[in-house]
């Protein structure tokens, strides 16, 4: 499973993007918006550099 997700790429921070900011539509108070945009900067991130799925994680917790 685990090398599943790993082999989405960048793309497992868009989709877990879509999902916060879903759930921010569904149940507004302004916490799931900023784990989203986390989750797209870190997205975007990923796309344009080839890091571990490691140093991603912590990238988002830091972002978040």
């Amino acid at each position: 499973m685990l090398e599943w997700i790993v082999s989405l790429g960048s793309w497992n921070w868009f989709i877990l993007a879509a999902l916060l900011l879903l759930i921010e539509i569904l149940a507004p108070g302004m916490f799931m918006l900023w784990l989203g945009l986390s989750a797209i900067l870190v997205g975007i991130i990923s796309s344009a550099v080839v890091w571990s799925w490691q140093a991603q994680l912590i990238a988002f917790a830091v972002f978040a």
